[in-house]
């Protein structure tokens, strides 16, 4: 039990309040009341009835106050209580004179009322802040008022009992407020419509450098900006919420990035009486986002740079057929088309003279796309160049491509390869002689009947992708083409387009039946039609991989006196 005494210089010691403070009675407490034991009072009512003092006026004074009110004897030895008693405590009034008032009130002993009759021969009020039980054993909390009480030359003690349960929950809740605001990581500030500080939290203390015993200073004076402190304000007064970034000065002129939310201070009318401040330093995010903007930049850059050199070695000059000669008069028709899926891509042809009337055609595919796949075409291209000698056979040409790439791109814990197709293609007779790498095998649409196959060998397994397995040597197929026959040479990217619904892909199908449909058509304009024909399967004009197409008509033979 904890007491202290109001003792304000100037007020009279008649009108000093003694304040008790009682723990709500628990485990830990051992000199505490039980609960309320009801005990039944025989007889008929008049006989039960409390004997109130004084008059018929007191007893209806008495029953029209708000709070419980009890009185007792001087010893707590209950005399009479009203109506409202009986609702607080859940016992019928007629059984208030069965108990002891210390029986109501949680944590209270046999030292309560020689306290209370101690200290109020020189206060004239005591109030106790206490927990009250009611008869089915909970309590409630509750501000007991304790005064001496004449009534007929007779003295009594009055107690008044509010229930203060919504002020305590309302209490909690400021506290666990107040809590959350002091422990918040966000600096919070108060203040009044001019920006004068009325309360700042520890977090805004330490963002602005403040020291504790600064006063009297506006927050408008740490703003880099000082106009922006005026449209804040009109914002605020405008009963609307202001958020967004400001620039804060803060100790030692340093300038703070922070994200800010202020909110209007209204008063119990609905008026805007000041504002609360609520800010975050985003400093070191604002300067990461700076450096990956920069960042970016500098990649978008090189990406752009990339691209360049890149489509620098998209062939753009056909070898023709006799060597010289325009290209519309060349034995063989050749179109193409490149659609990389980013900035830079991994499929890869090149179309040369093998000889006078041979012409070869390479064509490959590396795992994914971007980058890495970009420079693993800069690899092949430069393995091309250093093969020369082996352009006449297909299988050594992939063989040993596959070795050298190998032993390039081979690293602990990454798998990287290319499929690849390489064919020769004998211009006096038809014959192709060819290769794959686990490469999708062409596509040949035949001129007698415009029905299309695909260029496959019956001899030889499928065989792996370059890049995978070093010692692997791969094997030759052979086959022929008629005059006006065409040839088209893919990637997936194209066969895998998916429809909107992602259930079907554009396939060797879409490819074929545009081939059928387009076969009088230039090889130009096949290839058009071709990713027009995806794109439309798609609903959209963006391919996902890498798109690489190649198409070739035999016009005609050539003579066999070429080498």
């Amino acid at each position: 039990m904890q007491s202290k005494k109001d003792s304000t210089p100037g007020v009279t010691r008649f009108s000093t309040t003694m304040r008790i403070d009682l723990t709500e009675q628990g485990e830990e407490v051992t000199d505490g009341t039980t609960p309320i034991q009801l005990q039944s009072v025989e007889g008929d009512d008049s006989q039960n009835e409390m004997q109130f003092p004084g008059g018929a006026d007191f007893r209806e004074l008495f029953e029209s106050v708000y709070d419980a009110a009890i009185i007792t004897q001087i010893d707590g030895n209950m005399v009479c209580a009203n109506a409202r008693a009986e609702e607080f405590f859940q016992l019928p009034v007629k059984q208030f004179q069965s108990i002891h008032v210390t029986e109501l009130i949680s944590g209270s002993s046999d030292a309560l009322i020689p306290t209370i009759n101690s200290n109020l021969e020189h206060d004239r009020f005591i109030l106790i802040q206490a927990y009250c039980c009611r008869a089915d054993g909970t309590t409630f909390p509750a501000e007991v008022s304790v005064n001496r009480l004449k009534v007929s030359d007779q003295q009594y003690l009055s107690f008044f009992i509010r229930d203060v349960s919504f002020r305590k929950e309302a209490e909690e809740k400021l506290r666990t407020g107040h809590t959350a605001i002091q422990n918040s990581g966000n600096g919070i500030a108060i203040t009044d419509t001019a920006g004068n500080v009325q309360y700042i939290n520890p977090a805004m203390e330490k963002l602005l450098g403040i020291k504790d015993d600064r006063e009297d200073f506006s927050i408008h004076e740490h703003l880099c900006n000082p106009q922006m402190g005026d449209s804040i304000r009109k914002t605020i007064m405008g009963s609307n919420p202001w958020s967004g970034e400001l620039q804060m000065r803060c100790a030692r002129d340093t300038t703070l990035v922070v994200l800010a939310s202020v909110a209007p201070n209204l008063d119990a009318e609905g008026e805007v009486v000041g504002m609360v401040w609520s800010l975050l330093d985003i400093s070191d995010q604002k300067r990461i986002q700076n450096e990956l903007r920069q960042h970016n930049a500098q990649l978008a850059d090189d990406l752009n740079l990339a691209n360049e050199f890149q489509l620098a070695f998209i062939q753009r000059d056909y070898p023709t057929f006799p060597a010289g000669v325009p290209l519309n008069e060349s034995a063989i028709e050749l179109g193409h088309t490149y659609l990389p899926s980013g900035a830079v891509g991994g499929d890869f042809f090149e179309i040369f003279a093998v000889s006078l009337t041979r012409v070869g055609i390479f064509i490959s595919d590396v795992m994914g796309h971007g980058v890495r796949s970009a420079l693993i075409v800069a690899t092949i291209r430069g393995l091309i160049e250093e093969l020369g000698p082996f352009r006449y056979d297909p299988a050594a040409f992939l063989s040993h491509m596959n070795r050298d790439l190998a032993r390039i791109i081979s690293h602990p814990g990454q798998t990287m390869f290319a499929s690849a197709f390489y064919m020769v293609l004998d211009l006096t007779t038809g014959e192709m002689e060819w290769a794959s790498a686990g490469h999708p095998p062409p596509l040949l649409l035949q001129a007698k009947n415009q029905d299309v196959k695909p260029v496959v060998t019956h001899d030889n397994a499928p065989e792996p992708a370059l890049g995978l397995f070093p010692d692997t040597e791969f094997h030759a197929s052979h086959s022929k083409i008629q005059k006006n026959d065409m040839l088209l040479l893919y990637t997936d990217g194209i066969t895998e387009a998916e429809d909107p619904d992602q259930e079907k892909i554009f396939d060797v199908t879409g490819l074929s039946q545009t081939l059928e449909k387009n076969a009088q058509k230039s090889v130009s304009e096949c290839l058009e039609q071709i990713v027009t024909d995806a794109q439309d399967f798609s609903g959209s004009a963006h391919f996902d991989d890498d798109v690489c197409l190649i198409g070739m008509r035999l016009r005609t033979f050539l003579p066999k006196n070429g080498t």
